[in-house]
């Protein structure tokens, strides 16, 4: 028996999941869940990294009790783009800043007068947003020099973790990945950028591959904090890349999906995609656990019809899972779409007017209740989930037969099998705690537990149930398909 510690980490809450491997199977276990807000200071926006820290360790003390003596590993996974920088007295220089502070936003425009933006997609990779890494040392070296003349290291947030639990610095490749800093098709910071938007090197710690101990838990922190000297291990440190690894994927032309309030929708490529094409239709590619890539694109999840649901709820008109189940499977031929991703639907005071202003807009008539505006957002999520498929394939020049989804948006079983619908692909959706399982796969491995990312996907598909869906009214979704694709065209 194999016992390792994943914490795995969201721009909104964070968890410890503990995975006990036979040999054969895995177990989950969650131990702690906490939440995880931005703060807002002095007209910034920073992550409380000292309260993660206390959580982090709370989580490892819980765990001890539950399993003395016992524990093989700890792996962390997080968000992408942010990290800390750490000063000559192994210290941060201030708390890391949020990659919702728009202070980045001038400096994305002034770097692209530098260099264009299909340029620096070439360069490495990554859709260009004000978001990056790069974007963000660029607002920190022309208002807070100070901190950057102090730096010892900058890590990225799942680094930065565990140095505070080893002192080790080291970042991941994965995860460094979606900085807009590094060199695409190699594992090295981006010599060029950082000379031409800093004139100097920075203190970035070199990239490595996951899957190896890194060491044990400090003995400053096992003293300190009262934990044991377990072994930290280097998983891939962003969660897409881990949850991705946890798919079960057995054909090799196969497209992935993670579905939450966001969904990224592409496929694994030996090498990054940087295409005019691709560009312009903002892909992005980054690092899976492998050294190879994810050619994706980050599209709209639930947020519209988490909008909707607040929106109801606060006028009287709630509708909750199980009318809105009746609703949806009840509801007759739909006629209205809308495309997610448009600007209308990322902040809006009234989602519903949003969708009324969009349907006015494109010549539409407004859905004219509840049931219709929910089968208006939820067939254009598939739809638009089926139009970027069409588009991976086209651009990756290959043609996948199934989609394997990851992710909690899995348990909404009507909008898999729209998605099933839509592309006229077979759907695969589990496991529900991909990230995490990735990040304890990732562990496995370097324990020498598990000896490929393949044989880990046989784990679990032993050790977890996934449900399939076939697609269904053929005809009836080659009309919507067509008639959502003359709507996007007239906006």
């Amino acid at each position: 028996m194999t016992t390792v510690l994943a914490f795995d980490l969201g721009a909104s809450n964070g968890r410890l999941v503990s995975q006990v491997f036979t040999g054969e199977k895995l177990s989950l276990q969650e131990l702690h869940r906490f939440a995880n807000q931005p703060l807002q200071e002095n007209g910034h926006y920073y992550w409380n990294f000292s309260y993660l820290m206390k959580e982090i360790v709370k989580g490892i003390q819980l765990a001890e009790k539950q399993f003395p003596g016992s524990i093989d590993g700890i792996g962390v996974d997080t968000w992408g783009v942010d990290f800390g920088i750490i000063d000559t007295n192994d210290r941060l220089v201030s708390k890391p800043f949020s990659y919702r502070d728009t202070h980045t936003v001038p400096h994305m425009e002034k770097a692209l007068t530098q260099i264009k933006a299909f340029e620096l997609f070439k360069m490495t990779g990554n859709e260009v947003s004000s978001i990056n890494t790069m974007f963000q040392l660029m607002a920190i070296d022309k208002h807070y020099p100070a901190f950057l003349e102090n730096a010892k290291h900058i890590l990225m947030t799942p680094n930065l973790i565990q140095f505070a639990l080893t002192g080790i610095a080291q970042n991941e490749f994965t995860i460094a990945s979606t900085s807009q800093l590094v060199e695409q098709g190699r594992m090295e910071w981006h010599k060029a950028i950082l000379q031409t938007f800093f004139q100097k090197s920075l203190p970035l710690s070199p990239i490595q591959l996951p899957h190896n101990v890194m060491g044990p838990i400090s003995t400053s922190m096992q003293s300190g904090e009262q934990i044991g000297a377990i072994p930290v291990i280097m998983t891939p440190g962003h969660d897409t890349a881990c949850a991705l690894s946890a798919l079960p994927i057995q054909q090799p032309d196969a497209c992935f999906m993670s579905i939450g309030t966001w969904t990224l929708v592409g496929k694994e490529v030996p090498n990054p995609v940087i295409t005019q094409e691709a560009f312009e239709e903002g892909f992005t590619n980054e690092g899976t656990s492998e050294g190879t890539y994810r050619f994706q694109r980050n599209g709209m999840g639930f947020w519209i019809l988490q909008n909707l649901r607040n929106e109801w709820k606060h006028s009287g008109r709630e509708v909750n899972y199980d009318k809105e189940h009746e609703l949806l499977t009840t509801a007759q031929t739909n006629e209205i779409f809308i495309d997610p991703d448009d600007a209308f639907f990322f902040n809006p005071s009234s989602m519903e007017e949003a969708i009324r202003l969009y349907c006015q807009k494109t010549g539409q008539r407004a859905p004219s209740s509840q049931q219709k505006m929910l089968q208006c957002v939820i067939e254009s999520m598939a739809l638009k989930y089926a139009q970027t498929i069409q588009r991976v394939e086209e651009m990756t020049v290959t043609q996948a037969d199934v989609i394997y989804i990851g992710g909690g948006g899995i348990q909404n079983k009507f909008l898999c099998q729209l998605i099933a619908n839509a592309t006229r692909k077979r759907v695969v959706a589990g496991p529900i705690e991909a990230s995490a399982i990735g990040n304890g796969l990732s562990q496995l491995r370097a324990l020498g537990e598990i000896g490929s990312l393949q044989e880990g996907r046989e784990v679990v598909a032993k050790s977890f149930e996934v449900e399939e869906y076939q697609p269904k009214n053929e005809m009836q979704w080659q009309q919507a398909k067509a008639q959502f694709a003359s709507y996007l065209h007239t906006r």
